[in-house]
């Protein structure tokens, strides 16, 4: 986690980032953008959510290498005129997960990449919306034999949105 910390940092240049005030206070759940700790104004819906579930420094969705193989990805959904968000995000109980993040926004479809998926390729009603996990973008750069996993389940994210 400090290796990414000190890429946003030293890369990136942001001056916020993610550190508890101690070592030893929990994170908890918490959402991030490309710009640092997601933080809306007001509440709004969202066609899609991709949630980017980190347990490495090296699976942030806006990691260079990793954001070129995820853009590949929804070019590949034709992700053109809906609603899209994009976060990355640190969870201490996934269980939570659902509703810490109807506190900031909803969505209609939310996938949630992680290097350990739970219910892959299940969709499961969680709140308002459907959810399903698959692989990170950032654990097919070291594994590409499951490519064909995560993109039979964006094509069942496809067919959920009508596109």
């Amino acid at each position: 986690m400090k290796d990414y910390i000190q890429y946003l940092q030293d890369v990136l240049g942001l001056q916020s980032v993610m550190l508890p005030k101690s070592d030893q206070e929990p994170l908890g759940t918490q959402f991030y953008g490309p710009q640092g700790p997601f933080q809306p104004t007001e509440f709004q819906h969202y066609e899609l959510v991709f949630l980017n579930i980190l347990t490495q420094a090296k699976e942030s969705l806006f990691l260079p290498e990793v954001q070129d193989l995820f853009g590949k990805m929804k070019t590949a959904m034709k992700l053109k005129n809906i609603q899209v968000l994009e976060l990355d995000c640190t969870v201490d109980d996934r269980s939570l997960l659902p509703s810490e993040l109807a506190k900031l926004c909803e969505g209609k479809v939310v996938v949630v990449f992680s290097s350990f998926p739970k219910d892959l390729g299940e969709f499961i009603f969680k709140g308002p919306g459907h959810w399903i996990e698959t692989y990170s973008p950032s654990y097919l750069l070291e594994d590409a034999g499951a490519k064909k996993v995560v993109w039979n389940d964006l094509q069942k994210v496809m067919k959920e949105l009508g596109l």
